[in-house]
């Protein structure tokens, strides 16, 4: 043993240590130490004698436990500890850009077609037998059926005085009307309308004299009869006479007249 390592043994044995000696070999104590290996390939674990003091032991391994190579064992593995605090919840991040507009769906299907409405009907009739007044039927697209009257003098034509024909009282105004027409004699006008069922209905109105002339529309609308149909054969003679209704002198032969 070395000069130095007897020397630390002798004054331990003669009581005469430094308490911070005393302490520090206490701890080297609790140390396990391993034999150096002169030429390598020994075993690194010292082999302690019964006879020999452990602080002598402890002295003699030198401060990393007899100053060979060899490392201690791992020991084992310790508790694990416990979880920190949660930390602070980060910054938002920025807004990603906005993504490029999808493609155009297909085109749907071309719904059905709806049913076909009603038309509108429009149409006007006229007629002017005398120099000196002219009469006129008209449907308007509202499907209200109008006669007309108005002054002729010469070159000098004087106002339409209109009258509704679809408020008579005494009868009921065709629905659906959709063409006129207008006949005159002996200051009488007949009126006829067709409806969009192709029913032919008539009345009419008479004509008063005067300055101007006016009308009065009071008859009824009477569905024609027979009406016509596909494929009627020529309308047969008449075994009666018709009744004589009065004439305009104006129309009347000279022989007449």
């Amino acid at each position: 043993m070395k000069g130095g390592t007897l020397a630390s043994l002798a004054l331990v044995m003669a009581g005469i240590a430094s308490p911070a000696f005393a302490t520090a070999q206490t701890v080297q104590s609790a140390a396990t130490v391993r034999s150096a290996s002169p030429a390598g390939g020994g075993d690194c674990t010292t082999k302690k004698s019964a006879s020999q003091d452990p602080r002598a032991v402890d002295v003699e391994a030198g401060p990393r436990g007899g100053g060979d190579k060899c490392e201690g064992e791992r020991g084992p593995t310790g508790p694990t500890g416990p979880t920190g605090p949660r930390g602070e919840p980060g910054a938002d991040g920025a807004t990603g850009a906005t993504g490029a507009t999808g493609a155009t769906g297909a085109t749907g299907a071309t719904g059905a077609t709806g049913a076909t409405g009603p038309g509108t009907c429009v149409d006007i009739d006229a007629v002017r037998d005398n120099n000196d007044r002219e009469f006129k039927a008209a449907l308007t697209p509202d499907g209200i059926t109008y006669a007309g009257v108005r002054e002729v003098q010469n070159t000098t034509l004087g106002p339409w005085i209109w009258y509704d024909l679809t408020t008579n009282e005494e009868g009921e105004y065709p629905e659906g009307a959709c063409a006129v027409s207008l006949s005159h004699q002996a200051n009488r006008l007949e009126i006829e309308v067709i409806t969009q069922a192709g029913e032919i209905y008539e009345t009419f109105c008479n004509v008063v004299p005067g300055t101007p002339d006016t009308l009065t529309c009071d008859g009824v609308w009477n569905l024609g009869v027979p009406q016509p149909n596909p494929g009627d054969p020529p309308p047969p003679l008449r075994a009666d006479a018709q009744p004589v209704r009065p004439m305009d002198p104006n129309h009347l032969p000279k022989e007449l007249k």
